[in-house]
């Protein structure tokens, strides 16, 4: 896993700074918010502290995270000239955390493999991350992704949405997920209508392309699920989406 270059918690009643703790396994959310540039620059800032700030209502969590909050801390705490970075903000009742670490630049000839596996409360980007950090560490984040799938159904990435595309339609699963800042941006940015469909594994190869987004890895054409023996034959709905991200980080530079 990434090293983490600066880490902090706080009390929630008083932002008092206390000992870290991750918080990984407890009650509560988290959001992972890419930076880019000198300032630093929050990549789609708005959209993610308004979704944070309504989650944390499931888990009655009494704190309002601002983007304030978030570029004070950077400024006090961090020596940075200049970001590509990731920043976690985790919660719960009693703890906030931050956490930063370097960005992995996704290289090309990107792959995924399947996992039989359903994140517990997945509207939520809640806190029960354990095993999915176990299964993490046993492949090269840089060039793989892992694709959880239930009852044959592909759900999500582990750090990632997922755009499925068929004959020209853009789909996403069902049901099931967290739809992401990412993923939200994205489909509001095309004009094509977004079909909402539950994508199975005996199907996929009817799929030309099968797109990750997120904040860490920004958008990518996965080439192959090989254990699926699925190849991608088109690249077409990934050059618009990677050329509506890239705008996006211009904006923010």
């Amino acid at each position: 896993m990434e090293s983490i270059l600066l880490k902090k918690s706080f009390q929630i009643n008083n932002l008092k700074k206390i000992k870290f703790n991750s918080l990984w396994g407890h009650d509560g959310i988290f959001t992972t918010i890419r930076l880019i540039g000198k300032k630093p620059n929050f990549v789609l800032i708005d959209q993610h502290v308004k979704k944070f700030n309504k989650d944390i209502k499931y888990f009655e969590i009494n704190f309002k995270l601002t983007k304030k909050f978030l570029m004070n801390f950077l400024q006090s705490q961090s020596s940075i000239k200049n970001y590509d970075h990731l920043l976690r903000v985790a919660i719960t009742k009693k703890i906030l955390s931050i956490s930063l670490r370097k960005r992995n630049k996704p290289q090309k000839n990107f792959k995924a493999k399947i996992i039989k596996y359903q994140r517990a409360l997945p509207n939520l980007k809640n806190l029960q991350y354990k095993k999915i950090l176990a299964l993490q560490n046993k492949i090269n984040l840089k060039k793989e992704e892992l694709i959880f799938y239930y009852k044959n159904k592909l759900l999500e990435g582990s750090t990632t949405n997922l755009i499925f595309i068929k004959k020209n339609k853009v789909i996403i699963p069902k049901n099931s997920y967290y739809k992401g800042i990412t993923l939200s941006y994205l489909l509001n940015s095309i004009s094509k209508r977004i079909l909402k469909e539950d994508i199975f594994i005996s199907n996929l190869n009817e799929f030309s392309e099968i797109i990750l987004v997120g904040s860490g890895k920004g958008v990518i054409s996965i080439s192959s699920i090989k254990d699926l023996n699925w190849y991608r034959s088109s690249l077409k709905m990934y050059k618009l989406l990677d050329k509506i991200y890239s705008k996006v980080l211009l904006k923010c530079n």
